[in-house]
């Protein structure tokens, strides 16, 4: 496996989180009248998380493909997925796995929830830091 800084996220500890770590996919406004428009999301269940991703179930795909960018919400947290595959369960649902794009306030959230699955924020903030 490649080992350069373009493959970290892969070789980053993923932390299965508790059944109820859920974030809104697909976020957008659409328009639902004649003059009024108003938030459409699904909610995507987190099955695992790292500082850099995430592999999120979602009920249905939406017509997404592998590359698109997906406006996501973590803890009322705007940010960016961008897909990096896609595969359907046995369910009828889809399994993502995203990579977050920087956003700062985003990844101190995602940073933070990490911190809180593994038990350790501030040393995991501090190596994580040292690497980069």
């Amino acid at each position: 496996m490649p080992t350069g800084a373009r493959h970290i996220d892969r070789l980053l500890p993923r932390h299965e989180p508790p059944d109820d770590l859920e974030l809104d996919w697909n976020v957008h406004m659409a328009r639902a009248g004649f003059r009024r428009k108003e938030e459409l999301y699904r909610r995507g269940v987190v099955c695992d998380l790292s500082l850099e991703g995430a592999l999120i179930r979602v009920d249905e795909a939406d017509k997404h493909q592998v590359g698109d960018e997906v406006p996501v919400r973590f803890r009322g947290l705007d940010g960016t997925a961008t897909i990096r595959h896609i595969q359907r369960t046995e369910d009828d649902e889809f399994h993502f796995g995203v990579h977050f794009e920087p956003a700062p306030d985003f990844r101190d959230a995602i940073d933070l929830a990490v911190g809180e699955l593994r038990g350790h924020a501030v040393e995991l903030t501090a190596a994580w830091n040292r690497q980069n």
